[in-house]
């Protein structure tokens, strides 16, 4: 990926590699708060597919919708979504279901280091989605953070 582009753009890139498109994003009533996490997004889209009685998308493409949403939202506040940490202080989310994630400290400084730890992890839990985040001044909750990679587990670690 071009490293000149913003985070949106890049998960807007993994969205249509997943089949979704920019439609998918417009096409969502939900307004992303400024406590939403990758995955309370998910869930509220799913919800508002069942309330209005749509086909349930692939999960891939929900996630891939609430990356780029939660990803616009960031980039509209930079200062208050990019946490106060460095490189190095990393943090893994591992998805298990919708709405329950896990958050661990991750002992590797080097990015690559900690994706390799992180997938051990992720794949320990026998989860889909994972994702790496520099934690947000110091708050542990998952989602929270500036995101510094994902994973999924049909496609690998994108970001």
């Amino acid at each position: 990926m071009n490293s000149k582009q913003s985070s949106s753009e890049q998960f807007m890139q993994y969205l249509k590699s997943v089949g979704g498109s920019e439609a998918d994003v417009a096409g969502a009533s939900y307004v992303v708060s400024d406590g939403d996490t990758v995955e309370s997004v998910v869930s509220a889209l799913r919800i508002e597919q069942q309330q209005h009685g749509n086909a349930a998308k692939d999960q891939a493409i929900l996630h891939a919708v609430a990356q780029v949403m939660v990803s616009r939202r960031d980039e509209r506040d930079p200062g208050h979504h990019a946490g106060a940490s460095q490189p190095g202080e990393y943090q893994l989310d591992v998805h298990l279901s919708a709405g329950n994630n896990i958050r661990e400290g991750i002992p590797e400084k080097d990015i690559d280091a900690a994706k390799a730890w992180a997938l051990k992890r992720i794949e320990a839990q026998g989860a889909e989605f994972g994702a790496i985040y520099f934690p947000a001044g110091g708050e542990g909750a998952p989602g929270t953070g500036a995101l510094v990679s994902s994973y999924d587990r049909s496609v690998g670690w994108y970001r």
